[in-house]
């Protein structure tokens, strides 16, 4: 179910892709379900926990993903 709330949230994160950017660990990167959300959604294979491969970028950091991507693990591992 979807929750909307206004006004200011204790523990809220404002902005998922910098809190991720900020908090990953290696390990998120290279599970198993990661690889699939990656595929999924932005179309990029996982090479390292340090590379992905966009076929629309080439080889591009983690930084570098989606925020859909990187709201999805911190759902999952946060």
């Amino acid at each position: 179910m979807l929750k909307i709330y206004l006004g200011n949230m204790e523990k809220a994160i404002y902005h998922p892709p910098t809190y991720f950017d900020n908090r990953y660990e290696d390990e998120w990167i290279t599970n198993e379900l990661s690889i699939r959300m990656i595929k999924a959604v932005d179309k990029s294979d996982v090479i390292s926990s340090h590379l992905i491969q966009s076929p629309v970028l080439g080889p591009i950091s983690i930084k570098e993903l989606s925020g859909s991507v990187k709201t999805l693990m911190l759902m999952a591992f946060d």
